[in-house]
């Protein structure tokens, strides 16, 4: 993961220099806080990093998953804070070539009862916010459905019946 992330093309980590993701992965062989300041003159921490998993506060609103799955595939989450977390998928080859997803974001009914209130379960359809993370240790992405754009009635009428979806 170390060569990989070193050698990203910048529109993989836009934020981030070639030579601040270099000095991130040195600090963090180091034993010491990989953080660096990135274009935006903004703290970017190197937090995780495994021969095939990497965990990267890019900023304040923005953390970044990325994984070297089992068939050779590179798996990049980006979850983005505002106002609830959000996360988009991306897969890559080790040249960083894009493609196909493969792994699909769930549909808001997925995670629900049945016996959730009508009028909630709209109010997520029209703002589908879902949170993905990867596994550091195997191939497992989990989704969780965020409800806190809901009023407060309709958050305390979801409490307990949602559910997290893992998919490989």
């Amino acid at each position: 993961m170390r060569d990989l992330y070193a050698e990203a093309p910048d529109s993989i980590f836009p934020l981030l220099t070639k030579n601040n993701r270099l000095d991130q992965i040195d600090f963090r062989e180091n034993n010491m806080k990989a953080e660096v300041k990135n274009r935006f003159d903004q703290p970017s921490e190197l937090l995780v990093l495994t021969d095939r998993y990497l965990k990267l506060q890019l900023s304040e609103r923005c953390l970044v998953e990325l994984r070297l799955r089992s068939d050779s595939t590179l798996c990049l989450v980006e979850t983005f804070a505002g106002p609830a977390p959000d996360s988009r998928i991306r897969c890559f080859d080790k040249n960083w070539n894009a493609l196909p997803l493969t792994i699909e974001r769930p549909a808001v009914d997925e995670f629900l009862s049945a016996d959730v209130d009508i009028d909630a379960r709209l109010a997520l359809q029209a703002l589908p916010l879902i949170q993905a993370s990867l596994s550091p240790d195997d191939d497992n992405v989990t989704f969780e459905l965020q409800t806190s754009e809901l009023t407060k009635e309709q958050r305390k009428s979801v409490e307990g019946k949602t559910r997290k979806i893992v998919r490989k």
